[in-house]
């Protein structure tokens, strides 16, 4: 008897597990973006069964080793990989190698791991610094007078990809000293907390602070929370990652600049999975695009959906 549906035999279960650094905002954004595009992709083919799990390490390189060693006795085809430590964790991603299971890189390295099989781009590091600094140029140019003097929050130490976030400031520093200076850095840790901290204490300490760059929206957070506690407007303050919440404050004037790939796009990270289990995905190589550059004089276009 024909049938346009695959017999249950015909069924394949693909298990896909996903280690993640930790399940901050943005990364739980990211995550439920993926959980959207599996029960689509459930509900659209008759011809596989997708099992997404997802291991939270919390921050912490020993539970994320422990975490894939988990997942290992599941069997799974595939692991989604988002490092703690681009070097500590290696012990994590060697085990997946070792057991055969490709490894789908979220958080590559320069140059990538050779444990690596596909090296995957949410959040390009080139293309995101680049964005930045073309804003930066944009900004001094628009403003002939101005100087600015910079404090950077970095994210993680470990997480060496992310640390262009804010060298890449720095490199245009060093091009243009007598329109940029650095007067304060320090790590955030991807925590609103931390950055809401450093920069209660840069304000006091370098009262002609202009600028705070920061690594991520969540830390940016931290530092609109410090701006609107002690009344200043002044200030420029930037981020990365384009969380709902970054582009409310772009558009509330609170912080300047979010730079990012759109958090739903995320869920492309499935297909690239599934195309790696299945063969159809060859490319060593996956980069989310567009990365968008929002700020004051786009972001209701962004928010209408009108930038492409």
């Amino acid at each position: 008897m024909a049938s346009g549906l695959a017999h249950a035999e015909d069924v394949r279960t693909i298990k896909i597990a996903f280690s993640v650094d930790v399940l901050d905002d943005t990364q739980n954004a990211a995550t439920q973006a993926m959980h959207k595009r599996v029960d689509e992709l459930n509900a659209s083919r008759k011809d596989v069964k997708i099992e997404f799990d997802v291991y939270d390490a919390q921050g912490s390189v020993d539970k994320q080793i422990s975490d894939v060693q988990t997942a290992l006795i599941k069997q799974p085809n595939v692991l989604i990989f988002s490092a703690v430590d681009s070097v500590g964790s290696l012990p994590a991603m060697q085990a997946a190698k070792d057991a055969g299971v490709p490894i789908l890189d979220r958080r590559p390295t320069s140059p990538v791991s050779d444990l690596t099989t596909v090296a995957f781009y949410s959040s390009d590091e080139n293309r995101y610094s680049k964005a930045t600094t073309e804003w930066i140029k944009g900004y001094l140019k628009a403003h002939p007078d101005s100087v600015l003097k910079i404090g950077a929050i970095y994210g993680a130490p470990a997480q060496t990809a992310q640390l262009l976030r804010i060298d890449a400031i720095k490199a245009l520093a060093a091009e243009m000293p007598d329109r940029i200076q650095f007067v304060a850095e320090g790590y955030g840790n991807w925590l609103t907390a931390t950055a809401q901290n450093l920069s209660q204490d840069w304000l006091l300490a370098y009262p002609d602070i202009n600028y705070i760059a920061t690594a991520n929206d969540i830390m940016a957070l931290g530092v609109s929370n410090t701006l609107i506690s002690a009344g200043r407007k002044d200030i420029l303050v930037s981020g990365y990652d384009l969380t709902p919440d970054g582009v409310q404050r772009v558009k509330d004037g609170t912080q300047s600049l979010t730079i990012g790939t759109s958090i739903a796009d995320n869920g492309k990270t499935i297909d690239v999975a599934l195309g790696i289990v299945d063969g159809s995905f060859k490319d060593k190589t996956y980069y989310l695009d567009p990365v968008y550059a929002v700020d004051a004089g786009n972001v209701d276009d962004f928010l209408a959906g009108k930038i492409k």
